[in-house]
């Protein structure tokens, strides 16, 4: 557009001077080069309102540190590096399983042992109660006695001697005793038997870490994508250390194009607007896609808090949003290399005339990246 304008202005001024045969002057000459400058002025400022350009445009993605869930020596590396990986599938090494083996099989005893121990401790209350109940009885049959002794005595006192009542008294007091007894005993079998079941729940939840730990010996590819900056080797101990990752895996399920833009020009921008960008990976193609969303924030305004005051000096802004891009591509997203830098441009639903200059653009930069590698 701003071609054809100058096109046109060109031929209007070959028109006014020398068709027209105008003598030029200042005051035309002035008022010639003010509506050139003020027409194509307003067509860059309505071009970069209505369909804005980005040469900031980078592809990232998320990064995953390889660390272990348990200790161990490498016994066998298997991911070979930057070779696509399937998440949950592909293994990506291996840690020596034999004392994992060892702790599972340990923690299985035990639990077997807890679980001989409740089956005993419901013996110990099965034979409590048994005991419980034979002691109430022979109370029971001490009473009887001495209740049929006492009313024999009130029929015909002197029948039946003190002594007899006393001997009486007293086997029926032992008896109430032993059924007291009886019943404390029992009552601490239900107690070994309710330690007894939380020891079982307490050797299963160690069998299954032990078996939780005995799984993480080996290790599998955390998402699809690919293993770089390989740190170890077979026979390295693997340590379940955050700050010593053993490699980089890059997950290639997901993909963010990411372009700046300037805070202004960002106004007319809405999510869903299309897009038309080009990669230095991919020069002479055009790709497209859609805005995901505009990310209303940057680092450049973030105030970190600690104990000193804000340096004025330390306070500025480049004035750009960051603005998020999702493929129309889909299989692109997982060949799509990392780091790939390029330009894009918007197309709002404003100003659509002055679409045309940004597909020019965006086509000469497509096939510019022929020509200049950098």
């Amino acid at each position: 557009m701003i071609a054809l304008f100058v096109i046109l202005y060109v031929a209007g001024i070959w028109l006014f001077y020398i068709q027209l045969k105008v003598k030029p002057n200042p005051l035309n000459l002035a008022v010639a080069a003010v509506i050139g400058f003020v027409a194509v002025g307003a067509i860059v400022i309505l071009w970069q309102f209505s369909a804005p350009t980005s040469g900031q445009l980078v592809v990232s993605r998320y990064t995953i540190q390889i660390v272990p869930q348990v200790k161990g020596p490498i016994v066998r590396l298997n991911a070979q590096p930057n070779q696509p990986l399937k998440k949950d599938k592909d293994i990506l090494f291996e840690i020596q399983k034999d004392l994992f083996e060892i702790a599972v099989r340990q923690n299985e005893a035990t639990l077997g042992a807890a679980q001989r121990t409740v089956t005993q401790s419901e013996a110990a209350i099965k034979v409590a109660d048994a005991t419980v109940t034979e002691a109430v009885a022979n109370a029971a049959a001490t009473k009887s006695e001495l209740d049929a002794k006492n009313e024999t005595n009130e029929k015909s006192p002197g029948a039946v001697s003190k002594i007899q009542i006393i001997q009486l008294t007293d086997r029926y007091d032992a008896a109430q005793a032993t059924v007291e007894k009886s019943k404390a005993t029992r009552d601490e079998a239900v107690v070994a038997l309710e330690i007894a079941k939380q020891n079982v729940d307490l050797a299963q939840a160690n069998l299954d870490k032990a078996k939780f730990d005995l799984s993480q010996c080996t290790v599998y590819a955390p998402a699809d994508g690919f293993v770089t900056n390989w740190q170890v080797r077979e026979g390295s101990m693997a340590v379940p250390l955050p700050l010593s990752p053993m490699g980089t895996f890059v997950d290639t399920s997901q993909v963010d194009v990411v372009a700046v833009f300037g805070q202004n020009v960002t106004k007319n921008i809405q999510p869903g607007d299309q897009v038309e960008f080009t990669l230095k990976a991919y020069p002479g193609q055009i790709l497209t896609g859609t805005v995901d969303s505009i990310i209303p924030a940057t680092g450049e305004g973030q105030f970190v808090t600690s104990g000193k005051l804000i340096s004025a000096e330390s306070i500025h802004s480049s004035g750009k949003f960051a603005v998020k891009i999702k493929l129309d591509d889909q299989a692109l997203i997982e060949t799509i290399p990392m780091g790939t830098a390029g330009m894009c441009t918007v197309y709002t639903n404003t100003g659509s005339p002055f679409h045309i200059i940004s597909k020019v653009t965006v086509r000469i930069k497509a096939w510019m990246y022929y020509l200049i590698p950098f």
